[in-house]
């Protein structure tokens, strides 16, 4: 398994309110020899005043890493893990940071409104499993075929469910960037659950709408497929991302599922 992520302020905003986190957790926590290796791999969009965003999103990836590290590490690393046992941990530990982050903003000023999308994914023996809040997305590619996984929790997404508009003006309608659901706005939040199987030459790949809303999904899919390597994708994306304008924070993880290749997470 080969993995990079990359992120970059683009060309408008002053300051970078994305965060993004991809590891082995093996690596992370020493664990040789490991019944299963394990990655996690998360992208965060975050929102408010001042530096507000910048805020939620660092505590979003962060708060998930910790929940995970100091209470569920050992049930995961074991093989053969019960699906539910995985979806449940997902669910908690965005719950979890999403507490965290609505509490913060209730305890300062500043941080009042704050929020931050979230979609995140735990690769376990050749099965991906994801939790999502927000518009961020994740996507599977497999040959010459892109399926993005996440229903984005926009405005616009649901006035094309309802029929009010078609998927095509839904691209550059001026509610766009209006999302429904968000990490720490709410005391409760719900997060999307799934589950996809891998299978040898898959990429997966998570993005901030900072890309999505740049580059159209099949050249998403050329970019990747015609990079030399996960980290090169990642660069070609972000520059295609700022030659189409770079409006927002453009980050993107992507994960190769090359069992040959040795593994570059970071």
């Amino acid at each position: 398994m080969r993995s990079a992520g990359k992120s970059d302020i683009g060309l408008v905003r002053k300051v970078n309110e994305d965060d993004f986190l991809c590891l082995k957790l093996n690596d992370l926590l020493k664990i040789k020899n490991p019944e299963a290796d394990l990655y996690l791999c998360v992208v965060a969009d975050g929102m408010g005043g001042r530096n507000a965003g910048e805020v939620a999103s660092s505590m979003a990836v962060n708060e998930i890493v910790e929940f995970i590290k100091e209470k569920h590490i050992n049930v995961l690393l074991e093989k053969g893990t019960p699906e539910e046992q995985i979806f449940d941990l997902i669910r908690e530990a965005i719950r979890y940071s999403n507490d965290c982050i609505y509490k913060k903003s209730l305890l300062n000023s500043e941080f009042i409104g704050m929020g931050t999308t979230l979609s995140m994914i735990l690769i376990k023996e050749n099965t991906l499993f994801y939790g999502h809040v927000g518009d961020s997305r994740i996507y599977i590619i497999r040959k010459n075929e892109i399926t993005k996984i996440t229903e984005d929790h926009s405005l616009v997404a649901e006035l094309v469910k309802q029929g009010t508009i078609k998927p095509e003006e839904a691209v550059s309608h001026p509610q766009k960037n209006i999302i429904t659901r968000a990490l720490g706005t709410e005391y409760n939040i719900e997060a999307d659950l799934g589950k996809h199987e891998m299978v040898q030459g898959d990429y997966v790949l998570l993005c901030s709408d900072g890309l999505s809303n740049l580059i159209e999904d099949n050249e998403i899919m050329k970019i990747v497929l015609s990079a030399k390597d996960v980290d090169l994708a990642c660069d070609n994306l972000i520059l295609k991302a700022k030659e189409n304008g770079g409006f927002d924070n453009i980050t993107v993880v992507v994960i190769h599922n090359d069992k040959d290749g040795d593994s570059n997470d970071r």
